[in-house]
């Protein structure tokens, strides 16, 4: 193997193996504001050209199904001019290292999807090193034929020389190459010479996908392992009281039935492992068929009497006092009590006071969860979907005190997240069974354990307090908000400024109202909370862009003319993490408009309804039109527009926010999770509502806007504001206001 040294001014480096070369770059490169990165001469593997000319492009981030993998791939792969036929994506391994101070740092980069920012990330970075790697092939071959290198192009993974009509293959370069030293003064390509970025390219994986070759995380396996399938608690803070395993431990293939404790809620495993019963056997089923015959008697907990219902009513009994409720201030987050809002709710000429409700909600992935874990002496691998292939090491270090460095995690492909696998539980327990047995075991959850078992979006209660002037200029504008979080002891709630992800809506209203003010109360609840599709942002759309558009109405105005006047004037809003362009979202809401004939009037019984959003750095407008016959709701058409900035692949953003449409309509229908004595109800699709396909849209029709030259992501911002443009729909065309998610048991529809 040929390695070039690797100095501090290189950009690139090239290693050769076996007639392959892999173009590096060095941690440095990535290290911009990320304090965890080592700038200790370490590299990134890019993308390696094998023998064969073919190209295997690294991925930074784990693939969850949107399409990340295919977008970095094509940013790479334009810029060093591959052959995109030819072209795979393997995801990056995890490698990290233990620093001066001893605590782990990441030798390539934070290896982590979620935020929508896998793409944002690396928009910048990936094309300048790439073109740098194309610059040494070009050299390579202008030297090796004495020609000048501007008389080079490249194309389809080789140098031409038109002149001559002469060509070389990359992998024929590879010892030349490994000579060279890169120069940091290249730049990418002009964008207008693009050939792959910025056309449609459906995603890498989609053949093996389609043919059902083992890439997800349930087709995984590896020689000798067990399987194991697991009761858990079905009370969240329960305990196993005693089991009788007799007829389980009669199933053919049964290895052993083990009992395992709940952790410590103020240890490093706290809100992880769980208290349940784990059947270990020879195969799945083996497995599963003996755990439904165990019989456990549970212990309920500190929270029996808890019921989702009870909370509701009295978050909303609390949002109707004045007490216990304290004022966000965020510095930094911008978020602040503005302004004097009792005096210019006094002042308005037209007030207004509403009260909604966003219920619990699973992640249902498509997927349900699984992992792989071989803890031996002084190593672990593991093999498992993730998103954060780091927290997954972190706990199996916890779990068995092996160091870091002899931790191997394999990130298999996640047929959905949602923000779920961000969570550690699941490989948790496949680490947790495999060091008390052993051997290497696999953990497979079924659909009722991701129901029952989830990290929940939780359930937020607002009310929303304005008034407008004589002219309907919104003046002023109360947001309250009651939640609940996890806690064993009411008197161990978090502080306020645990709120955030509760209101991460701020962007929307902070700044662009003179007297605003925005107000929390937590509640002490055992129900696990986690990130779910476009955390917080998702709640706290429903009940602004709801509020708004019945603010509108009741002052008179076209909710869509209402939107543009909160929004103007237009300007740069937020701190530097979270640039709100208030021109930038009122575009989309024109284009949105526009495209769906706002101003053209519909038949009684149909009615359009208008939302727009600024999420995780992207802005969405959607308008659902409906239509209500003899009671049955129809989804006419949603007319979308949107600005993720440049984008890389207008397949996979479109492809994004017509599943975050389907998601978002399924979930502002049915989708519930209710808690009755401490426990889920809810146990499988029969009683867990997603939508059939006689509820999706007749028409969806999506127009994106390229508001900025750099790239923001689509996974999450076409989400939250979905719910409210559907929600004002149906007032449209029915008279009735909808307040609470779901919807379905509200109105006869």
């Amino acid at each position: 193997m040929a390695v070039m040294e690797l100095n501090r001014r290189s950009v690139v480096q090239l290693i050769s193996a076996a007639g392959a070369v892999t173009l590096m770059a060095p941690t440095t490169a990535f290290a911009a504001g990320r304090s965890t990165l080592s700038a200790d001469n370490m590299t990134v593997p890019l993308v390696k050209i094998n023998p064969d000319n073919s190209a295997v492009i690294y991925s930074t981030s784990p693939d969850m199904g949107q399409g990340t993998s295919t977008g970095l791939a094509m940013m790479i792969a334009e810029e060093l001019d591959l052959d995109w036929d030819n072209v795979s994506v393997e995801i990056l391994p995890l490698k990290r290292h233990r620093g001066a101070n001893g605590r782990m740092r990441h030798t390539y980069v934070p290896q982590t999807a979620g935020g929508s920012g896998s793409i944002r990330r690396n928009a910048d970075l990936i094309p300048n090193l790439a073109a740098q790697g194309r610059d040494m092939f070009v050299r390579a071959a202008a030297k090796a034929w004495g020609v000048p290198a501007d008389s080079l192009t490249t194309e389809d993974t080789k140098v031409i020389h038109r002149a001559s009509g002469r060509s070389v293959r990359y992998a024929d370069l590879t010892e030349e190459v490994a000579e060279l030293v890169p120069d940091e003064g290249v730049q990418p390509k002009d964008r207008k010479d693009y050939r792959i970025v910025g056309t449609p390219r459906v995603l890498n994986a989609s053949h093996d996908i389609v043919t059902g070759a083992p890439v997800f995380g349930l087709d995984q396996e590896i020689p000798g392992m067990l399987h194991a399938v697991i009761s858990r608690c079905p009370h969240f803070s329960g305990s196993v009281k005693s089991v009788d395993d007799g007829e389980a431990r009669k199933v053919a293939g049964v290895r052993d039935v083990i009992t395992m404790e709940q952790a410590d809620r103020d240890g490093p495993l706290a809100w992880t492992l769980v208290a349940g019963v784990a059947v270990v056997a020879d195969s799945l089923w083996a497995a599963k068929k003996a755990r439904d015959l165990l019989e456990i008697e549970w212990h309920a907990g500190g929270f029996s009497n808890y019921s989702s219902a009870d909370m509701e009513k009295l978050s909303l009994d609390i949002l109707n006092t004045d007490t216990g409720f304290e004022i966000i201030d965020f510095d930094g987050d911008g978020l602040r009590d503005e302004g004097n809002f009792d005096a210019a709710l006094t002042a308005s000429a037209e007030t207004h006071d509403a009260l909604y409700c966003v219920a619990h909600i699973a992640h249902a992935l498509m997927e349900p969860h699984s992992a792989i874990a071989d803890v031996q002496a002084d190593s672990i691998y593991i093999n498992v979907p993730c998103q954060h292939p780091y927290r997954v090491q972190d706990i199996a270090h916890d779990i068995t005190g092996i160091a870091h460095e002899n931790i191997k995690v394999d990130v298999s492909r996640s047929g959905g997240a949602f923000g779920r696998r961000w969570e550690k539980d699941y490989p948790a327990e496949a680490v947790w069974l495999s060091q008390k047995i052993k051997k290497p075991v696999k953990v497979t959850w079924t659909r009722e354990d991701e129901l029952t078992q989830d990290r929940f979006r939780n359930a937020n209660n607002y009310r929303m307090t304005g008034g407008v002037d004589d002219s309907g200029k919104l003046l002023a504008l109360r947001q309250r908000v009651v939640s609940g979080y996890p806690s064993r002891h009411a008197d161990k709630l978090p502080p306020v400024e645990w709120a955030y992800e509760d209101l991460m809506g701020w962007h929307f209203t902070v700044g662009l109202i003179e007297n605003h003010r925005m107000e929390h109360q937590f509640r002490p609840s055992p129900v696990p909370r986690g990130p779910w599709r476009a955390p917080g942002s998702v709640n706290s759309a429903f009940a602004q862009m709801s509020f708004l558009d019945e603010l509108a109405h009741k002052s008179g105005k076209d909710p869509l003319e209402f939107q543009l006047s909160v929004l103007a004037p237009y300007r740069k809003l937020g701190d530097g993490r979270y640039p709100f362009d208030t021109a930038r979202m009122a575009a989309c809401f024109e284009r949105a408009a526009a495209e769906a004939d706002w101003a053209t009037p519909l038949a009684e019984g149909r009615g359009r309804g208008i939302a727009g959003y600024f999420s995780h750095l992207s802005y969405v407008a959607h308008v659902v039109e409906v239509s209500v016959v003899d009671g049955f709701l129809t989804v006419e058409k949603v007319t979308t527009a949107a600005d993720c900035g440049f984008v890389i692949n207008p397949l996979s953003v479109k492809a994004q926010i017509e599943g975050a449409i389907h998601d978002g309509l399924s979930v502002a229908l049915g989708q519930e999770i209710t808690v009755e004595r401490g426990a889920v109800v809810e146990t499988n699709f029969d009683s867990y509502k997603m939508s059939r396909i006689d509820r999706a849209p007749k028409q969806i029709d999506i127009h994106l806007i390229e508001g900025s030259k750099d790239s923001t992501g689509m996974g999450e911002p076409a989400i939250p504001p979905f719910a409210p443009a559907l929600a004002n729909a149906i007032f449209k065309a029915t008279g009735k206001r909808v307040r609470r998610l779901p919807i379905a048991d509200q109105l006869d529809i």
